[in-house]
């Protein structure tokens, strides 16, 4: 959504965009705001969350996040958004904003042992270069910044609570340290009392779930716990097509219900072969001694076999795979599609 150009809205924005530009600990922020579409109504809702976030940083925090942006590729709001409201992923090292000087600084803190006779001899501008190549990160207005810990944005959250008037946004997995800053901003105690209003893909990931799901009233907490669960099932493509073939078997429309599903994996079993294979499978099941099966293996229909059991045992055909329900509740009954003249 766009605002027309006399909105409040243009001058709110453009008075943000110029205060925190002018802020004297993060000096190169106007390099990342200078082509921002103020009459975007995401640019006004983004920059207030991030004016709102700087203005609760200490003045370490903030010279941590101008080195931050420098050692970041920054393709957007959302980006800085991702990065201020993750700065304890960063070590930011002050005073350090040459390779000589970080070359000192690795030597002191103990990555290298270097003896007092040798010290008079080292060559700190390599060694802080050789350090440098290692660890990346910037040297930043202030300082020296290196992340220390990986960052695997996912969604942008918009959240509100009861006790506060105005909605605000995270990026999911959210930090913990953020989560405590994100409570005084909403005025709660606990992240479970601030609910989803809506959140979107970041980067493409797990776009196709967002187009499962409707918007419920889940909560932060739950939603970041979903968040974390989703990012522990991408390592492998199989329990991530798993956990989309169950949300789709059990006609999940809700982000706690999701939740619910992912604790719950192991329930399921997705199965990628044929027939043959899963009549195979339901024999191992029952206790059949491999040797068995294979002695039987010409004078069985496996697949007629295969097929009996996947209707016992209630294997769902999914647009993930099949996927069948080893204990709990059955999956609930196919959704029927009412035909134009079918009632009589």
């Amino acid at each position: 959504m766009r605002y027309a150009v006399d909105a409040p809205e243009i001058n709110e924005t453009l008075t943000m965009i110029q205060r925190l530009c002018s802020n004297p600990s993060l000096p190169n922020m106007k390099n990342y705001l200078g082509r921002v579409d103020v009459l975007e109504e995401a640019t006004h809702e983004t920059l207030c969350q991030i004016f709102e976030d700087v203005s609760t940083m200490t003045e370490r925090e903030m010279d941590t996040l101008a080195a931050v942006l420098d050692a970041e590729s920054i393709n957007g709001l959302d980006d800085i958004l991702l990065f201020e409201q993750h700065i304890d992923a960063y070590t930011f090292v002050p005073d350090v904003v040459s390779d000589a000087e970080l070359g000192r600084y690795a030597a002191d803190a103990g990555y290298l042992s270097i003896s007092a006779d040798a010290a008079p001899y080292v060559d700190y501008a390599r060694l802080g270069a050789s350090f440098y190549d290692a660890h990346g990160g910037a040297y930043g207005p202030k300082g020296y910044v290196m992340r220390t810990e990986s960052l695997y944005p996912a969604f942008k959250a918009a959240v509100y609570s009861r006790e506060c008037d105005s909605s605000a946004y995270v990026i999911l997995p959210m930090s913990d340290a953020f989560a405590d800053k994100l409570q005084a901003q909403l005025r709660v105690s606990r992240t479970c009392d601030i609910g989803l209003i809506a959140a979107g893909t970041l980067h493409g990931r797990f776009s196709e779930l967002l187009g499962m799901l409707d918007e419920d009233c889940t909560n932060l907490r739950d939603m970041n716990e979903l968040t974390n669960r989703l990012l522990d099932m991408q390592k492998t493509d199989e329990e991530y097509l798993k956990f989309l073939s169950a949300l789709e078997a059990e006609q999940v429309r809700t982000f706690s219900g999701a939740l619910d599903i992912a604790k719950e994996l192991d329930s399921y079993t997705r199965f990628t072969g044929n027939l043959e294979e899963y009549g195979r499978d339901a024999l191992r099941r029952m206790g059949t001694p491999q040797c068995a099966i294979d002695s039987i293996e010409g004078y069985m229909d496996l697949e007629d076999f295969g097929r009996v059991m996947m209707v016992e045992d209630d294997v769902r055909q999914t647009q993930y795979g099949l996927i069948r329900k080893d204990w709990g509740d059955s999956f609930p009954r196919p959704r029927q599609v009412m035909e134009m003249g079918g009632m009589k």
